[in-house]
């Protein structure tokens, strides 16, 4: 989703392109909630009630500080930042999701 969020900055001129991308970006990030809920169903099989409230209340935060962050940086430096800030937090997400599994598999064997 990363590579994407930038490509669309760069190939933000041509219809074309941007249709294609987002294409990619409604295949890629659609398929995220399901990896959360088998998450979820995973870590909390006796809880799985518990935790999706809980997965429901950090989603909207996630969307509340989203729209927020971006909306000021949209106002400060127009959409490109916007876009290259996603971009960033991608990244880190990946890297702490990578450094959790990592660690989890440490924690198994």
């Amino acid at each position: 989703m990363a590579v994407t969020g930038a490509a669309l900055v760069v190939f933000g001129h041509s219809l074309p392109m941007v249709s294609a991308l987002l294409l990619v970006w409604e295949l890629v990030g659609t398929s995220a909630p399901v990896g959360w809920w088998t998450w979820l169903a995973r870590t909390l099989p006796d809880d799985a009630e518990a935790g999706g409230g809980l997965m429901v209340a950090v989603v909207q935060l996630a969307i509340m500080l989203g729209a927020t962050a971006g909306g000021v940086v949209f106002d400060a430096s127009g959409y490109r930042a916007t876009f290259y800030l996603s971009v960033a937090i991608m990244l880190l997400a990946a890297l702490f999701t990578a450094l959790a599994a990592r660690a989890a598999h440490a924690a198994r064997t």
